[in-house]
């Protein structure tokens, strides 16, 4: 649309231009044919007072040689040429003279003068004039007569003034004062011309001047409401603003152009939001990451503690049966005075000890296979009551060791579950231990059973210290021990719970722990029942 405008517009301007320039080169025709015809005239003026000038001279020339006085012939001759030559030339500047005329009466609408016909016709009658001044001249002699002479004369003048019957002097001088009058004449009609020309050429150039003016508002107008949209378009979008938009007014090329540059933006505004998804995902991830590590590095740092707390405790654990051990080997090898009962006690207790480090070493290789995922369990189908009631029979000797009292709630007789019997005794003991360990004299722990569905829960409950909220988070990791439990009881490596936590998820069940603080603490323990009868 635009496009088809500025065409136009620039075919109008190049119309102009050729009407233009057409109109110089028709107006310097026309300047040329009056400033042609102004000289014609001065030309003809010119050719008629030489043709005047070099007739009285032959005048002159006739009298001398009718008189006797020496007249030379050359003189004549040169005088007759160049008469013919001016008789010929004024002929056909007549002619032309008249042409011109013509031209500019049919171009000016104006009329014909009567004098230039009046000079063609005069100057058709010079040659004839001239030819037979020629051969009156030649066969003129002298006359001594003075009588004669008269005569003479006056049929020289007859010859020289009168052509067909017609007074040629009077025609010339005619012809010379006319011409004298159109001088004027033509150089006024060549300035009317001129005149003319130059208000047609200021029109001309208003015109053109007032087009080109007139497309240049409408072109301005119709440009700059665009450009300057595209101009604040381009500007945004430099800032960052891509959500700015341009409006489209026209279906023109400019409004194609908007088109495509809203398209644009949206597009790149799309590209950066996804951009900015990204990133933010990028960030979300680095930060993740970042705390990932960071939780890595505590957790590395928790380990390390752990590591020199569990190296501290492992030393008090092994070498306390490591001490009594070599303190009753010590006793043995240095009393030579001790009866064989003394020596079998002595072993006993070194026996008990070799048992107490022995444990404890199995407790350490069973962390270390459930690290390695190389626990070994050795599932069958086993009724829970008698092994529940065997290992409560086994905690009953510790209880009443530590001054606690044992209870048991009813164990259903028909509760069949797939387990190893060894590793379930080995996490139930776990159990009861802390429950007995961590309760204050005199305190009771009790043992219940439940079945949940397809699940069977046994349950430890104590009336011991408890264990606070910051610690319950850590009570299943491994070689944790909280304060309140070293205060209770400096000896222990923190990893029973781990332990039985490690079986119990081998069996196919979990473990969990409520507990509060001086008021005791449950563990619950579940494991699924038997999908079916055994074979």
């Amino acid at each position: 649309m635009f496009r088809s405008r500025v065409t136009l517009a620039l075919a109008a301007m190049l119309v102009l231009v050729c009407i233009q320039a057409g109109f110089v080169y028709l107006g310097t025709m026309r300047v040329e044919s009056y400033t042609a015809h102004s000289r014609l005239t001065s030309d003809l003026l010119s050719e008629l007072l030489d043709l005047s000038a070099d007739k009285q001279r032959l005048r002159t020339w006739a009298a001398q040689q009718t008189m006797g006085v020496s007249a030379l012939p050359e003189i004549r001759e040169r005088l007759l040429d160049r008469m013919s030559a001016s008789a010929e030339r004024l002929t056909d500047m007549s002619r032309r003279n008249l042409a011109s005329w013509r031209e500019i009466a049919a171009r000016d609408d104006m009329e014909i003068p009567d004098d230039a016909a009046q000079l063609v016709e005069i100057t058709s009658l010079l040659g004839a004039n001239i030819t037979e001044l020629r051969t009156q001249l030649r066969e003129l002699e002298p006359h001594p007569d003075r009588s004669s002479f008269a005569d003479v004369w006056r049929h020289l003048n007859q010859v020289f003034d009168t052509t067909h019957g017609r007074d040629l002097r009077d025609l010339l001088n005619g012809a010379i004062d006319r011409q004298r009058q159109a001088v004027p004449i033509a150089r006024a009609a060549t300035e009317n011309g001129i005149h003319r020309l130059r208000l047609q050429a200021v029109g001309m150039v208003g015109l053109t001047f007032g087009v080109a003016v007139a497309l240049y508002v409408h072109l301005s107008r119709r440009l700059r409401r665009p450009l300057d949209d595209l101009l604040a378009g381009t500007q945004a979008l430099q800032a960052g603003r891509l959500e700015h938009r341009i409006p489209v007014h026209d279906v023109d090329e400019f409004g194609r152009v908007a088109a495509h540059f809203n398209a644009m933006a949206h597009e790149l505004q799309q590209h950066r939001a996804a951009m900015d998804v990204v990133r933010r995902r990028l960030e979300d991830a680095v930060k993740a990451r970042t705390q990932e590590l960071e939780q890595a590095h505590g957790t590395l740092q928790q380990l390390d503690q752990r590591r020199r707390q569990l190296f501290a405790d492992l030393g008090h654990e092994l070498r306390t049966p490591a001490t009594v051990i070599r303190g009753e080997a010590d006793i043995a090898l240095r009393s030579l005075s001790m009866t064989g009962e003394q020596h079998r006690m002595t072993l006993q207790r070194i026996v008990a000890a070799v048992k107490q480090l022995t444990s404890l070493v199995d407790d350490l290789l069973l962390v270390a296979r459930a690290e390695a995922d190389e626990l070994d369990i050795l599932p069958e189908r086993l009724a829970l009551g008698p092994l529940l009631a065997d290992t409560v029979a086994q905690a009953q000797a510790l209880a009443t060791l530590h001054g606690q009292r044992l209870e048991t709630g009813a164990i259903p007789n028909d509760l069949t579950i797939d387990a190893d019997p060894t590793r379930l005794r080995q996490a139930l003991m776990i159990v009861l231990d802390n429950a007995i360990r961590y309760s204050r004299p005199q305190g009771r722990v009790r043992v219940a059973c439940a079945v949940l569905q397809e699940e069977v829960e046994l349950s430890v409950t104590d009336e011991g210290i408890g264990i606070s909220e910051e610690e319950l988070t850590q009570v299943f990791d491994r070689f944790v021990r909280g304060p309140r439990a070293r205060r209770h009881r400096a000896d222990g490596t923190g990893i029973g719970l781990s332990i039985a936590r490690t079986i119990m998820q081998a069996h196919g069940g979990h473990i969990d722990l409520h507990s509060e603080v001086d008021r005791g603490t449950t563990v619950r323990m579940r494991l699924p029942l038997a999908s079916f009868p055994q074979s």
